[in-house]
């Protein structure tokens, strides 16, 4: 791993070091756990017990009969601290079945935002990644050798670092967006019907199994699920507001303000399916607002009511 995150890993180590992790339960079980040690060592919050920790989960993993095997990518899984994450998962697993697109290699590690929360990270290469609640992002086994390639679920703010001879490739369902170094912003849902690529600075190129398209600062755009066709407009503004901690919503039906609510605040509502009818909102709403206060805000006519039990807020008219 370590070689692997420096760009200096030879071919001959990457195929042994995959075909372990994809032959081996044992072993990637024990090189996920020693990994996941060694980074948390790096985390301020782990300082004072990190020696113990490590010495005692070593001990536990090179108890069994596995000492040459395992002991041979100790020094490797001490890398995975390279990757500042506070606040988010980090990961190694094997890929099933027949994915799509670029996600037909080992994807060798995970960064992810679970609900009602947000997380930043460094990649390898200097790119700075800030991912949206309910959002993943998964790096490829060859990241930085030839390309830069993630996949990314949910919504990422990306400032890339310019590398001329290594593009960054950020995959989203059928859409690959690829850069040289610049910032902008990708929202790809799985509830959502589009995917939205905006871009703040540089240049950026998208494409899909039919389609292309150039973007300049600016500008957006947009593929619909299920089309390859891509629609090239002016962007929101407001499109990384989010970054800033602030919904930025614009002829939004209710629903769909509280599926972001309900993603950044790690809560779920209830409600019946017509009980908002046409209505639509437009507006900017604060992090820092309580669930009540965003609630009051978007009831302008103040004709719902509504209760909460424990996770779960349930609302009707009054």
């Amino acid at each position: 791993m370590e070689a692997f995150l420096s760009d200096q890993i030879t071919d001959s180590q990457k195929a042994e070091l995959i075909s372990y992790l994809d032959t081996d339960d044992e072993f990637a079980a024990s090189f996920k756990e020693l990994a996941a040690a060694c980074a948390a060592a790096y985390i301020p919050t782990f300082e004072k017990t990190r020696e113990e920790d490590f010495r005692r989960i070593k001990s536990r993993i090179f108890s069994a009969n596995r000492v040459g095997r395992v002991w041979k990518y100790l020094s490797i899984a001490a890398c995975a601290a390279t990757l500042l994450l506070l606040g988010s998962t980090i990961y190694f697993s094997r890929m099933s079945g027949e994915p799509s697109v670029a996600q037909n290699r080992y994807q060798a590690m995970t960064i992810s935002a679970t609900s009602g929360t947000g997380t930043e990270a460094v990649l390898p290469d200097g790119t700075k990644v800030r991912l949206n609640a309910e959002s993943s992002l998964r790096l490829a086994d060859d990241f930085g050798t030839g390309f830069r390639d993630v996949t990314l679920e949910g919504e990422g703010y990306f400032e890339v670092s310019h590398d001329a001879g290594r593009p960054f490739r950020v995959f989203a369902g059928e859409t690959c967006v690829t850069v040289k170094g610049t910032t902008f912003n990708v929202r790809s849902y799985e509830d959502e019907p589009e995917i939205t690529v905006s871009l703040l600075e540089g240049s950026v190129m998208l494409s899909t199994p039919s389609s292309e398209a150039t973007l300049t600062p600016g500008f957006c755009a947009v593929v619909s699920c299920g089309c390859d066709d891509i629609l090239v407009e002016t962007a929101d503004p407001s499109a990384s507001a989010w970054t800033r901690g602030i919904f930025v919503f614009s002829d939004k039906s209710i629903p769909e303000i509280l599926r972001s609510v309900e993603r950044n605040y790690g809560v779920h509502f209830t409600y019946d399916d017509n009980l908002f009818g046409t209505e639509r909102f437009t507006g900017n709403i604060s992090y820092n607002l309580s669930i009540d206060e965003i609630l009051a805000y978007v009831d302008v006519d103040r004709k719902y009511r509504w209760t909460r039990h424990d996770d779960t807020i349930v609302i009707c008219k009054k």
